[in-house]
């Protein structure tokens, strides 16, 4: 489908619009960039022009001025905008009662700059030729950091405990390299469709079995798990296509297992032990202070990033004095933002996750289909990795939110314009 006759669908052809949506676009593509290439990191001379926040600034620049020029007012998806709204108000307004308020005060900025994102992604990805662009832009610029994390692993350079490799900046956690790479590479085995160049298809498995490989070398062993049940969520939405994703996913399952060193195995069974596995143990008392802070504080929580700052006046007796991250996405909302931020919260990935599943079972009826079963299981694979590693402050999944409202959005617009079209 021509991207004239995909604006016509959408209903946003007007010059100025459109310029004003190329402009955001551009400014969302390289955000995407930048969260993963980490262009500043590459090139240190980029470091004072932050360019995480000018290329997001772009996005919402573009979005601001497509409104400005006469196009129709930045969207939120509908009923979903009010869980994302409580979300960030309770971030906003959780200063005042935080037990940091310096970290909640920066915490709440983040938080609105995610929404922001999220908005952006959802008001101007209005054809399916933008949705790609970003997806693709998002899967391939993830070959940055496995790259290097590759190499650090097979030089033996800087890694975590002595065999967890990891790169730069948010990516020298290995979990966070590792949560990163699942969506990338799970993008990928969901675009991959797409192709029709056999070389391309290639480059393609080349660029999975990279980050595929990178995630292993990290031995973050909720990315693994993360990575394999977004890979039966792909199968799940792939519908009456699903024979040949099963065999996609089959393979990468496959290079996995027999790839994967000895010592990957050796520690993905002291699961079996835990009481006995100083990390597996750290989760648990996590978990426990989450309990403890939603029972003290069930409305409001400690504030945002203010979880390590409450660890001391909530944590069980026997966890010790070493704070740990909440380790759950979900216990570390509401344990900082309180549970009312939470029903808003898992509202929102709801409603977004049930309507990219019905547009993915549309299959050849719809034009943004293997967009939908790609961001599916890439969304559906990061929350399965934040179970036991959560980041609430996660652009990513805020990007990822966004792309999935905008695919529901064209899918609906698509479906109007065949019915009024003879």
């Amino acid at each position: 489908m021509s991207e004239a006759r995909a604006a016509r669908i959408s209903g946003f052809s007007d010059r100025g619009t459109q310029l004003a949506t190329q402009v955001g676009v551009l400014g969302l593509a390289s955000f995407a960039v930048t969260l993963y290439a980490l262009p500043h990191h590459l090139f240190p001379v980029l470091e004072p022009f932050r360019i995480g926040a000018v290329t997001a600034a772009l996005a919402g620049a573009g979005m601001i001025g497509r409104w400005f020029l006469g196009g129709p007012f930045p969207t939120a998806g509908g009923l979903r905008a009010l869980g994302l709204l409580v979300f960030v108000v309770m971030a906003v307004l959780s200063p005042s009662w935080s037990m940091h308020p310096e970290a909640s005060r920066w915490a709440s900025g983040e938080a609105m700059k995610m929404a922001l994102i999220y908005v952006a992604a959802a008001t101007l990805l209005t054809t399916p030729g933008r949705i790609r662009l970003i997806a693709w832009t998002i899967a391939l610029s993830a070959c940055v950091p496995a790259w290097y994390g590759l190499q650090n692993y097979l030089q033996g350079t800087d890694l975590l405990e002595g065999y967890r490799t990891r790169w730069e900046g948010s990516f020298y956690d290995p979990n966070r390299l590792a949560m990163a790479l699942v969506i990338s590479t799970l993008l990928l085995l969901g675009l991959r469709s797409r192709l029709r160049s056999p070389m391309a298809r290639v480059a393609a498995l080349a660029a999975i079995a990279l980050q595929a490989a990178t995630i292993v070398l990290t031995y973050s062993r909720g990315a693994v798990l993360g990575l394999g049940l977004g890979a039966l969520f792909l199968v799940a939405a792939a519908g009456k296509s699903r024979g040949r994703a099963l065999v996609v996913v089959a393979g990468l399952a496959l290079g996995v297992t027999i790839l994967a060193p000895d010592r990957f195995w050796n520690r993905t069974e002291t699961i079996l032990s835990y009481e006995e596995d100083a990390s597996a143990m750290g989760r648990i008392y996590a978990w426990r202070t989450a309990e403890n802070i939603i029972l003290r504080r069930p409305l409001t929580g400690v504030g945002a990033s203010a979880f390590i700052a409450a660890w001391a006046s909530f944590a069980p007796g026997e966890a010790g004095s070493t704070p740990y991250v909440a380790h759950n996405l979900f216990l570390e909302v509401a344990a900082e933002l309180g549970l009312l931020a939470l029903a808003g919260f898992c509202f929102l990935i709801l409603a977004c996750m049930r309507a990219i599943l019905r547009v993915a079972r549309e299959g050849k009826h719809s034009s943004v289909s293997d967009e939908a079963k790609a961001l599916f299981a890439a969304i559906g694979g990061y929350l399965v990795c934040h179970m036991f590693a959560g980041f609430m402050l996660s652009f990513f999944l805020f990007l990822l939110l966004g792309m999935a409202t905008a695919v529901e959005r064209y899918a609906r617009a698509e479906a109007a314009w065949k019915e009024r079209t003879p």
